[in-house]
C-alpha cells in the first residue's frame, strides 16, 4: 500500500508540476496582473537622444550580415548619435570582408581571429563600445525602424529598469512543421504578465538594451548570454527587467525541426548551467522574480523529468481505471507528435499534432542539452542554423522599414 501511495503521488506531482509550468503559472500570473498597476512613468521623450551603442556579435553570417547592416543604418533614430559594432568570432567566411565596406558608415568592426564563443566576444565589445546605452542584437534579425528609439524611451520610462527586452517575431512558414512562432508568441505573452512586476526572465538576444556602466562580464563558458546579462546585472545591481512590446524586431525561424531541436540542445544545456550563477534570484525574499523564474523556467527545465517519471509510475499503475485513462492519454499524444508529417492536412487534428512534435522536440532537446552539460560536452561556441541567402531582402523592407503609425501595431 505504501508503495502504491508513492507512485501515486509520484504520478500525479510530476504531471501537477507541467500542468502548473505551462497553463497554471500564467493563469495565476494573469490574475494577480489584474491588481497590478502597469510599472513606469509617461514622460515625453528626450529632447536630445542619447548615443547608443549596438553590438553583433558574428560568426560565419555572410549570408546575412549585409541586408543586417543596412537594416541598421535605416533605423529611426539620429545617425550621429548610432554606433554600430561587430565583432566576428573566428569567422572563416567573407563575414569580415563585408563589414569591412561599411567601416565608412560608422560600422566598426571587431575581427578575432581565434574562435572563443558568444560570452567572450560580447565582453570584448562592451568594453569596446563608446556610448552608455548598448543594445544587444543578432546578426538574423531585423528592427522595425522605431525599434531602438523604443529601447531608448523605455529606459526613460522605467528609471527603476536595469535591462528592457524588446518584442521579437518569428516568421516560419507554416509548410515547415515548425510552431515556434506559435509557441513564442505564448512566451510572449507570458513575458508581457511579467513585466507588469518588472519580473521578466533575461532577454532573447535579438533585442535588448541596457546601460554599459551595469554590464557585468560573462564567464566565458557561458552558453545563454541572452538570459545571463540581464539578470547578473539584476543580481549584482538590483533593478528591474521590462517588456517593451512597441520595440519590435523580426527573424526567420529554422525551417526543420532538427535545426530547431539543436537550437533546444543548446539552449538546455545553457538554462542548467546559468542556474549556477544566478540560484541566489530564486531565493524567496527575491519577490515575484523568485516566482517567475521557478515557475516559468526552472519547472519548465525539469519538464522531460516530470514526464519521464509520470510515464513509468504510470506504467506501474495499470489496472486502475484512472491511470489506465491517463495512459492512453499519453500514448495518444506521443503518437501525435510522432506522427505529426502525417497528419498534416488533417483539419485540427494536423494542428495539434505539430504542437505535440514541438512539444516533444522542446523537451528531448532540454533532456539531451542537461546530457551533454554533465559529460562536458557543452561549448560556448555555436553553429548558426542554416541561412538562405536573401533571407531579410523581402521581409526587411517590406515590413520593418514601414513605420507602425502607418501599418498599426501588431
Amino acid at each position: 500500500m505504501e508503495r502504491e501511495t508513492l507512485l501515486i503521488a509520484i504520478t500525479l506531482t510530476s504531471f501537477g508540476l507541467l500542468f502548473y509550468t505551462y497553463a497554471g503559472y500564467p493563469a495565476l500570473l494573469w490574475l494577480l496582473s489584474l491588481a497590478q498597476r502597469p510599472a513606469g512613468n509617461r514622460e515625453a521623450e528626450p529632447q536630445e537622444w542619447p548615443d547608443i551603442s549596438i553590438l553583433i556579435s558574428a560568426y560565419n553570417e555572410e549570408q546575412v550580415i549585409g541586408e543586417r547592416l543596412e537594416n541598421l543604418l535605416a533605423l529611426d533614430y539620429p545617425r550621429e548619435r548610432v554606433e554600430i559594432l561587430v565583432g566576428s568570432d573566428g569567422s572563416a567566411d567573407r563575414t569580415c570582408e563585408i563589414v569591412g565596406t561599411y567601416q565608412a558608415q560608422k560600422v566598426r568592426l571587431a575581427a578575432f581571429e581565434k574562435r572563443r564563443g558568444k560570452a567572450s566576444v560580447l565582453n570584448d565589445l562592451v568594453r569596446l563600445a563608446r556610448a552608455q546605452i548598448v543594445v544587444l542584437t543578432d546578426a538574423n534579425t531585423f528592427f522595425y525602424p522605431d525599434a531602438v528609439r523604443e529601447l531608448v524611451r523605455a529606459l526613460r520610462r522605467h528609471p527603476a529598469a536595469c535591462a528592457v527586452v524588446g518584442r521579437l517575431e518569428l516568421h516560419s512558414p507554416a509548410s515547415s512543421g515548425n510552431l515556434d512562432g506559435a509557441y513564442w508568441r505564448f512566451e510572449t505573452w507570458i513575458k508581457g504578465l511579467e513585466s507588469r512586476f518588472g519580473a521578466v526572465l533575461g532577454a532573447n538576444g535579438a533585442i535588448y538594451a541596457f546601460r554599459r556602466g551595469q554590464y557585468q562580464p560573462l564567464p566565458k563558458e557561458a552558453i545563454v548570454d541572452d538570459f545571463l546579462i540581464p539578470m547578473l546585472i539584476r543580481l549584482r545591481h538590483g533593478g528591474k527587467i521590462f517588456f517593451v512590446p512597441s520595440a519590435r524586431a523580426w527573424e526567420r525561424s529554422p525551417e526543420q525541426v532538427r535545426d530547431e531541436f539543436r537550437r533546444h540542445v543548446r539552449i538546455g544545456a545553457g538554462n542548467f548551467q546559468a542556474m549556477k550563477w544566478t540560484w541566489r534570484l530564486l531565493l524567496p525574499w527575491q519577490g515575484t522574480v523568485a516566482l517567475a523564474y521557478f515557475s516559468h523556467k526552472v519547472l519548465r527545465w525539469l519538464g522531460p523529468w516530470f514526464m519521464l517519471a509520470g510515464f513509468a509510475g504510470n506504467v506501474l499503475l495499470l489496472g486502475d481505471l484512472l491511470f489506465d485513462l491517463l495512459f492512453l492519454g499519453q500514448l495518444l499524444f506521443y503518437a501525435l507528435g510522432l506522427g505529426a508529417a502525417f497528419l498534416r492536412r488533417v483539419p485540427v487534428l494536423g494542428v495539434l499534432s505539430f504542437a505535440a512534435r514541438y512539444f516533444l522536440v522542446l523537451n528531448a532537446g532540454l533532456f539531451l542539452g542537461l546530457a551533454r552539460l554533465g559529460l562536458g560536452l557543452a561549448r560556448p561556441v555555436w553553429e548558426t542554423s542554416p541561412r538562405r541567402a536573401g533571407a531579410g531582402s523581402g521581409q526587411a523592407r517590406r515590413r520593418p522599414l514601414r513605420h507602425p503609425s502607418r501599418r498599426g501595431r501588431l
